[in-house]
């Protein structure tokens, strides 16, 4: 990527907007600057920003849609599996994913050497996958890359088992120079797909070839995998990655540009305040909000609400054998808390409140409250399936009681 004096310039003036300028291929002669912008959000948000903030520059500035060409289509490579939308330049970095980005951008620089194996863990929805397809496009043009989700591994190794077909399925992980590979959480339990990866991992160790390994846990919470394999596993770097405040706002203007919507404070804090700590919702939430706007509910549907959210701590509390009102109330008793997390990751998965709403409901001025409690459920019920179902029973009384 080029352009040194127009870069400068922007850096100067405006410290976020370099960020967005920099994802561009900007040509810089003499006398021109060329900026091919991705698609066409970008492109009118760059001639708004530069027909408003550029001035005296001294050079004819010119921007161009190079998503035109593409369609905005995902480029799937049918070799290597890689989408070219996902590279190092267009992911937001902050605090809680810097180290996890540095790391990915030496091995995409030094394959095999330093960082051998990568094995990055986070909860879904926070970059890993952006940052396994960022290394492979960085690598592809001089390596034989391939990114492929662990289920996308397991159901070819059984096909090439059942069409007699195993030493060209092996054959075709031996060659290859970086393997990445996602959703290694997957592997529980399936006893035939490990033998198969410890082998191939085996073979490209060997050779130092680089791996890159991502799932939603650390290597020790992987139940029903076998010794061999976490030992693997953590013999290289392992790195977990998150997303904080600072980033989660970064992000949310990163889509609001995207989607052409305004960088107005309120429309930013109404993106965050309704939305978790996940790069997929935002961006799902930002769309929906480019169609519908930022909704203010009549009261009437505010009272029905209400109703639905009483239902739903007095369906919990009586589960718990609590009173209700002390679901509402700060209390340090583990039985309080965990009936509380559960009614609030109700409240999100069957009537879909912003965050915020739901802690007024709870009397809770803080909205990470909520999200915490949130977050708390989703991961005992992918640990614990006891509670899972108890949580599942809540959820499908509440929804016969709703009548959804």
């Amino acid at each position: 990527m080029e352009g040194g004096s127009f870069l400068n310039l922007i850096e100067s003036i405006d410290k976020f907007a370099v960020g967005i300028f920099r994802q561009f291929l900007i040509r810089e002669d003499a006398d021109k600057v060329l900026i091919l912008t991705p698609n066409e959000e970008y492109k009118r948000w760059a001639i708004a920003y530069l027909s408003t903030r550029l001035k005296g520059f001294g050079k004819k500035v010119v921007v161009e849609c190079e998503g035109e060409r593409k369609e905005q289509k995902e480029i799937k490579s049918t070799k290597d599996n890689l989408l070219d939308k996902y590279t190092f330049e267009n992911f937001v970095v902050g605090p809680s994913n810097e180290l996890a980005y540095k790391v990915c951008l030496e091995v995409a620089k030094n394959p095999g050497k330093l960082f051998n194996p990568l094995f990055i863990y986070g909860r879904s929805g926070l970059g890993k996958t952006h940052l396994l397809h960022a290394i492979g496009n960085q690598l592809k043009a001089r390596y034989r890359v391939l990114y492929i989700p662990l289920m996308d591994f397991s159901d070819s190794m059984v096909k090439a088992f059942k069409e007699n077909r195993v030493e060209e399925f092996r054959e075709k992980f031996f060659n290859l120079d970086v393997l990445l590979l996602d959703d290694v959480q997957f592997l529980v339990g399936k006893e035939r797909t490990q033998i198969e990866l410890f082998r191939i991992y085996e073979k490209l160790q060997a050779e130092e070839k680089q791996i890159v390994l991502v799932s939603d846990r650390h290597p020790r919470d992987l139940k029903d995998v076998s010794e061999r394999l976490i030992s693997r596993f953590e013999s290289g770097l392992i790195i977990e990655i998150g997303l904080d405040e600072e980033t989660k706002r970064r992000i949310i203007k990163q889509k609001l540009i995207l989607y052409g919507l305004p960088l107005d404070q309120e429309t930013i804090d109404y993106v965050f305040e309704n939305t978790g700590y996940n790069v997929r919702e935002i961006e799902g939430f930002v769309k929906t909000l480019k169609v519908s706007g930022i909704k203010r509910l009549p009261k009437s549907e505010e009272l029905d609400k209400e109703k639905k959210v009483q239902l739903i701590i007095n369906t919990v509390a009586k589960g718990f054998k609590l009173n209700p009102e002390l679901l509402k109330k700060d209390t340090k008793e583990r039985k309080v808390i965990n009936a509380r997390h559960i009614a609030m990751f109700l409240c999100k998965t069957i009537l879909n409140l912003p965050y915020s709403q739901i802690g007024e409901f709870f009397g809770k001025k803080d909205h990470t409250a909520v999200m915490y409690a949130v977050k708390k459920v989703e991961q005992r019920c992918r640990e614990d399936r006891k509670f899972m179902y108890m949580v599942s029973f809540f959820e499908k009384s509440i929804r016969k009681s709703l009548g959804l």
